[in-house]
């Protein structure tokens, strides 16, 4: 499968400011989630694995306690693509 170019610098910015609960990190898009048990927590971690393997394309998930810290970049091109959104909007869809 052909792997998606870069966003643009813009791109990104207008996406981060139509999705505040997301932040950019050293080029990467960041979103912390604070779940109401560790339970709660540790299930949207299994449930992002769905959307990981739907998508061929996988994030940097911690969980601690009852956070979950999701981290997106496509690797392979050193930045944000449209993979990286695409996962985005669907993890929010999860929380």
């Amino acid at each position: 499968m052909r792997r998606p170019s870069l966003l643009e610098a813009s791109a990104v910015a207008a996406w981060c400011r139509d999705h505040p609960e997301w932040h950019l990190e050293h080029d990467h898009l960041v979103r912390v989630v604070r779940a109401p048990s560790h339970r709660a927590a540790a299930d949207l971690v299994v449930a992002q694995v769905a959307v990981a393997e739907r998508l061929d394309h996988h994030a940097v998930v911690t969980l601690v306690d009852r956070e979950v810290r999701v981290e997106l970049w496509t690797h392979d091109r050193g930045g944000i693509t449209e993979l990286d959104v695409a996962f985005a909007a669907d993890f929010d869809q999860l929380v």
